[in-house]
């Protein structure tokens, strides 16, 4: 089959890389803003030029979605560009209240960035592979649950991060998140093994969501071990959210994945 314009798919992967750069600008940002020792911001003699790369990498990126909604009317660009709009807005907002809401939009306009990769990919110009949907509850269910706990589970991490909620929220939510994406992860794998799109999709999120939780574990001894403000928990820190971003986008993709290639028993030929 001929294929649409492969470029605009390539061209919304760099857009998401654009947008994950951001995100770990700002994870930088969000840790530096912490009272900071004499010594440490020694090291760092260009800490303060982060936020201004941080809004530089965040408009970039917003620009480049509008691109993206220019070349594909999709519904996943729309809610992208609408995210990335909400997002600038808050982010020159003050209080913890807008800094956590920053940190949500982030998240939403990040993954529906991947979403619109997945649906300008080869694989999904090439049409479903249809399967039914005979699991309870449905998988078209869990299809919306999984991205929806993820994302309420960044939340709460930010939440964290900016002193609103205690860790224990995160920590309770991050069991849910693990349960959930393995069942559905594991289910897809041994189910559908041949499938083309859902046993690669359901593995990235099992692999990705391993890594996270272990990231998790290991940010909170480093909390345990270190100083707030050492360099040690600061990289830790960063690279978790940048982690649980990439949990919530194969979340998301996974989720699209299904909904695209999974069949009602209705819908299923007599």
């Amino acid at each position: 089959m001929k294929t649409e314009n492969p470029w605009l798919h390539r061209f919304a992967i760099l857009v998401a890389l654009v947008a994950l750069v951001a995100i770990i600008l700002g994870a930088v940002v969000t840790s530096l803003e912490r009272p900071i020792a004499a010594t440490l911001a020694a090291e760092i003699p260009a800490a303060h030029s982060f936020e201004s790369w941080h809004q530089i990498i965040g408009a970039l990126a917003a620009v480049l979605v509008i691109g993206l909604v220019i070349g594909i009317r999709n519904q996943a660009g729309v809610i992208a560009l609408a995210a990335g709009a909400l997002d600038a807005a808050l982010g020159f907002s003050s209080g913890a209240s807008s800094s956590v809401l920053h940190a949500l939009f982030a998240q939403i306009f990040f993954g529906n960035i991947v979403a619109f990769a997945v649906n300008t990919s080869t694989a999904w110009r090439r049409g479903p592979s249809p399967i039914d949907d005979t699991w309870k509850p449905s998988l078209r269910s869990l299809a919306v649950a999984v991205p929806v706990v993820i994302l309420l589970q960044t939340t709460l991490g930010a939440s964290y991060r900016y002193h609103t909620l205690g860790v224990i929220w995160h920590i309770l939510n991050a069991m849910i998140v693990l349960l959930l994406n393995l069942i559905v992860a594991i289910f897809l794998i041994r189910q559908f093994p041949d499938h083309p799109t859902l046993k690669p999709a359901a593995l990235a999120l099992a692999v990705i969501t391993g890594i996270q939780v272990f990231l998790g574990f290991t940010t909170f001894m480093m909390l345990i071990l270190f100083p707030e403000t050492s360099l040690a928990v600061i990289i830790t820190s960063v690279i978790h959210v940048a982690t649980g971003s990439l949990t919530f986008a194969a979340g998301l993709a996974l989720s699209t994945l299904i909904r695209y290639n999974i069949r009602t028993p209705a819908a299923a030929p007599a």
